[in-house]
This record gives C-alpha cells, structure tokens and sequence, in this order.
C-alpha cells in the first residue's frame, strides 16, 4: 500500500464501473484485486487520482446507496467539457447540471451522476 489518498466507493461491480469510467475520464487500472464477483475490487489512476472500487456486498457491509449523497461530490477536472459530457450521457450517466459558466471566475462546470448514485462535478481546465 502507498502512502497518499484513495477514494473507495462501492459501487454494483466493481470491474463494470471502471470500464464505464473508462470511457469518459482518463482511466488507468493499476489492480485488479479479486475478481470473485461479490468480493471484486479494482484500484485505478483517474484524471490523477486513486478511486477503488468495490463491488457491492451486503454481508460484509459494502451497499450502494439508494438515494445520491447531495453534500459529498468528486471534482474531476478534464481538458473538454462538451467532449466529456458527450461520452459521459453516451456511457449512462445522468446530467444534473448542465454545462454551466460559474459566475465568479468564468470556469465551465457540469455535475454528472452514475447508475451507483455518486455525484461527479466536472470542470474543464483553463
């Protein structure tokens, strides 16, 4: 294990969602660490940072939420916005905000969810 921050989620598998993420964000699986179905676990770099995850198991206490979390969202800061929210509604998820210009220092911004319920709020870098 390294030394740093890595955001774990449970999502409803593992190995599905990040082949989705895949498709929308700069992905790189770094470890697939199991591939039984209800124990799956996949550890990937997106756009800079460590997210595992982890396949839903109820026994163990992993569950995917049934309603999105409205106060805790991931930032994910990507080259083209349109580009980005193309594939992003392409691959399933659901565009809450539109791509939107933020008043105070002009920064394009979007807010995505996926099938699992997570928020993703997306900027495009200047």
């Amino acid at each position: 294990m390294k030394k740093g921050i890595e955001l774990d989620i449970v999502v409803t598998d593992a190995m599905t969602s990040a082949e989705t993420f895949s498709k929308v964000f700069d992905v790189n699986i770094l470890e697939v660490q199991s591939t039984a179905k209800k124990n799956d676990t996949v550890l990937v770099d997106m756009e800079g940072m460590h997210v595992h995850f982890l396949s839903k198991n109820e026994e163990v206490g992993f569950k995917v939420p049934d309603q999105t979390p409205e106060t805790i969202w991931v930032n994910v800061i990507v080259d083209d916005i349109e580009k980005t929210r193309d594939a992003a509604v392409k691959a399933g998820f659901e565009l809450i905000i539109p791509i939107t210009k933020e008043p105070y220092e002009g920064l394009l911004y979007m807010l995505l969810k996926d099938s699992d319920n997570y928020q993703w709020m997306v900027y495009e870098a200047e």
